[in-house]
């Protein structure tokens, strides 16, 4: 049994959208779950974090991600992405397709649709890169799929379908709604790449009609990736229906404002999700949800703790994880950041409402310390956490 108490914690923000921000200063952590969350707690541990007043956030979770050989990916030819990312806060990476595989025939007849699913979540489920929960093996869904094809992909743990290379010609002989029928019905997420072709050229393309039809979950970056649907399209995504929208780093900064004007008078902030959609043609963004957080908080002018909320505990929400809150009984995935040596914010939260980058001094994840001090991808905190074994 293992425990760590972090104590002086400055400002605690839950990811959770109904109580976004707790009045608390110590987290009591044993055996990689929360146990305790209050004020002063003295218990009992093997190591000790003084937070020196700076702010605990839940862990980062990218929704939109292209993991496709462990932390290396060809989309870039980069090695250790997972972990830089991790550096940047990130301690969970929700997979989009494994679809950047060098000779992947675009796109994929449904055998190899399948079999790639099914490999990279038995892949996936035996790794963890840096400690990053990489929630991997989404299908890509093309034409010839059958229900047992369904079957075998919930029995493999696989919990999220995508609509990408789908022929959309097809759609009056009913096949994609009996696929989304067949997901919901297994307890597996249904998400569309929506707007414009992607990087392959082969993509479809999907605005508010196609998506209305095929009724996803989650509308994949709806502010583009990187080309979003019409702006007309996307207010009436968050006006007409419930679906989950999603913000990627790759996009169009332009729709975002356009999106959050829609969500404001919707009251729809639940509903919005936070990627980076990378690997890919963007590159490599370590710093992407922090940015995103950023932009979000300083120009859209969000508060920065419901900014965070949109990139944790509705990602969580959204795709059927158990993650994304600090709260009692969920597992001990945070950050402790602080503003930057230089800048003119008072705190880490006062930071993002500045559009400043914030500095990360401690990763936790499943209550293992994975960066302590400093991260190697922010410049250093104004404030560092120190770490005590008792």
């Amino acid at each position: 049994m293992s425990s760590i108490l972090i104590k002086n914690i400055g400002t605690l923000v839950t990811g959770d959208l109904k109580n976004p921000l707790r009045r608390a200063d110590s987290i009591y952590v044993e055996d990689g779950i929360v146990r305790v969350i209050g004020n002063g707690l003295n218990h009992r541990a093997d190591i000790v974090i003084d937070a020196h007043g700076i702010t605990a956030i839940p862990g980062l979770i990218d929704s939109h991600s292209h993991p496709t050989f462990g932390d290396f990916t060809p989309a870039q030819n980069s090695l250790s992405w997972i972990t830089h990312y991790m550096h940047g806060g990130v301690t969970a990476l929700v997979s989009a397709g494994e679809l950047h595989l060098p000779g992947l025939p675009l796109p994929p007849d449904a055998k190899t649709a399948m079999s790639l699913a099914l490999l990279a979540k038995r892949c996936w489920d035996n790794l963890r890169p840096s400690g990053v929960k990489v929630h991997g093996g989404t299908l890509l869904l093309v034409p010839g799929l059958k229900e047992k094809d369904f079957d075998e992909i919930a029995a493999a743990g696989i919990r999220l379908v995508k609509f990408i290379f789908y022929d959309y010609s097809l759609l009056p002989n009913g096949e994609a709604e009996r696929y989304v029928k067949w997901a919901r019905e297994r307890g597996i997420k249904v998400k569309i790449h929506s707007g414009g072709v992607s990087r392959s050229g082969v993509s479809q393309v999907a605005g508010f009609e196609i998506v209305k039809k095929i009724q996803p979950d989650v509308v994949g970056h709806i502010t583009g990736g990187p080309i979003p649907m019409p702006e007309r399209d996307v207010e009436r995504i968050v006006g007409e229906t419930d679906y989950y929208v999603e913000i990627c780093s790759s996009g169009n900064s332009r729709m975002v404002l356009s999106l959050m004007c829609a969500v404001k008078q919707k009251g729809a902030f639940h509903r919005v999700l936070i990627g980076t959609d990378t690997p890919g043609g963007t590159g490599i963004i370590p710093r992407g949800m922090l940015r995103e957080i950023a932009f979000l908080s300083s120009v859209v002018e969000l508060s920065p703790e419901l900014a965070i909320c949109m990139a944790t505990g509705n990602v969580g929400r959204a795709h059927g994880l158990s993650i994304g809150t600090l709260e009692e009984g969920k597992a001990a995935d945070m950050v402790l950041l602080d503003r930057i040596q230089g800048s003119v914010a008072k705190d880490g939260l006062d930071a993002f409402a500045k559009g400043d980058l914030p500095g990360i001094s401690v990763v936790l994840i499943d209550g293992e310390i994975r960066v302590a001090g400093r991260s190697q991808q922010t410049p250093p905190p104004e404030r560092a956490a120190i770490i005590e074994k008792a």
